[in-house]
């Protein structure tokens, strides 16, 4: 948004509460590589001189080349400037509270581009309290590699991108792993020779409006089944010999035991029907195409990671399981994050929000309030970095 508006030539600051890029910094694991490839991870204006293609860089790489860019910009950020309340005030402007480690600072503007993101808080299930302290508890965010964990087995909860990456590292380290699956969809990595997000995009699929958003599920923005540069499947993941469970119900009273939904195979057809959907989107755009385009693309290979595994569908998940007489000595919490909106004291914003109290749109009621950042705002991919290219220029085209 700020080089949006520096093209532009709009006076403004950015506040940042912490650090920029304060979530990349110190909420992800040692091991964490960017999930897209280099064409759709960079901010506007990047200039790296390295391939569009290229993927699966570390993080310190990734935040390397980002604060190349912040610096070489000069994007007028304010690290450390916590805004704790944003309310209209009489004259049609905005007054943002703002705490800072000199004290406490009030801005008056006449424009305000909310793009705090969908990921301040850990959403951890109410369950988690009933887990007695002989059992470690991490998530996303304090968890960093399996040597820092206690001996044993460990029970990751959530089977979101997040959950099968680092139930596949565990598996890898050598732990026992129980994973607690969820209703998410697959992904293929690559397909005929190319990584996804370049036929997402080729296809148009990226850009999808909001108007066409068939299930209301998606609005949550459940990151795939997928690997940073590798395909990951429930398959997969059982060959490694990581046991898949049902999705977690809750614990027992003494939190003894880990109770599970009956639902192992409803999740795993969901996830293989998601996976093959998309694969039909891409094959189907393809056969549109004249003979030429039609032959440019590599033969289609299946990814062996989404091969069945049998003994998955031969064995029926248990409903309950024993933390303690499983070894596990710690859970995972890969359950997502949530929103929060709390500074926000502007009533017909806050109307606006969706029923999970997430922003709908770019616009708002309030003439100068925006939102920029989370999912399904403008398009399918409003939520990541692919889609800030294309909602900020048009929230910079309607400020006041």
């Amino acid at each position: 948004m700020s080089y949006v508006l520096q093209g532009a030539g709009r006076e403004h600051i950015v506040l940042e509460q912490a650090r920029a890029l304060e979530q990349w910094r110190s909420a992800r694991w040692d091991t964490f590589r960017i999930n897209s490839p280099l064409a759709f991870s960079r901010l506007m204006g990047q200039r790296d001189g390295l391939p569009d293609r290229q993927r699966g860089l570390s993080l310190r790489t990734m935040l390397g080349l980002w604060d190349d860019c912040i610096a070489e910009r000069a994007f007028p950020i304010h690290e450390q400037s916590k805004v704790v309340a944003v309310e209209q005030a009489p004259d049609a402007r905005f007054r943002v509270h703002v705490e800072r480690e000199a004290g406490p600072h009030v801005y008056l503007a006449r424009n305000v581009i909310a793009a705090p993101g969908n990921y301040q808080r850990p959403r951890i299930p109410a369950c988690a309290g009933q887990i007695g302290p002989q059992i470690e508890q991490r998530r996303v965010g304090t968890y960093t590699n399996p040597s820092a964990l206690r001996e044993g087995s460990v029970l990751v909860v959530g089977g979101g991108q997040t959950g099968v990456q680092l139930s596949e590292e565990l598996a890898q380290a050598g732990r026992r792993v129980y994973l607690a699956t969820s209703m998410v969809k697959g992904t293929p990595r690559s397909h005929r020779g190319e990584d996804i997000m370049f036929w997402l995009d080729r296809t148009g699929l990226l850009a999808t409006p909001k108007e066409e958003l068939i299930d209301p599920g998606e609005r949550q923005d459940r990151l795939p089944i997928v690997g940073s540069d590798h395909p990951i499947s429930h398959h997969s993941l059982a060959r490694m010999g990581v046991t898949l469970l049902g999705t977690l119900r809750g614990m027992s009273a003494n939190g003894e035991l880990a109770l599970f939904d009956n639902n192992l195979d409803e999740n795993m057809r969901f996830a293989q029907t998601g996976y093959d959907e998309l694969i039909g989107q891409i094959e189907e755009w393809i056969a549109r195409q004249d003979d030429a385009v039609r032959l440019s693309f590599a033969a289609p290979v299946a990814e062996p990671e989404w091969r069945p595994h049998p003994p998955l569908s031969a064995l029926a998940p248990p409903a309950e399981l024993n933390l303690r007489q499983a070894g596990i000595h710690t859970v995972i919490w890969a359950t997502g994050w949530r929103a929060d909106l709390s500074w926000l004291l502007i009533d017909d914003v806050v109307r606006a929000l969706d029923t999970h109290g997430l922003p709908q749109a770019c616009d708002t009621p309030v003439d100068g309030f925006f939102w920029l950042g989370f999912p399904w705002l403008r398009t399918r991919t409003s939520g990541n970095g692919a889609g800030f290219h294309l909602d900020a220029p048009y929230i910079a085209s309607r400020l006041r």
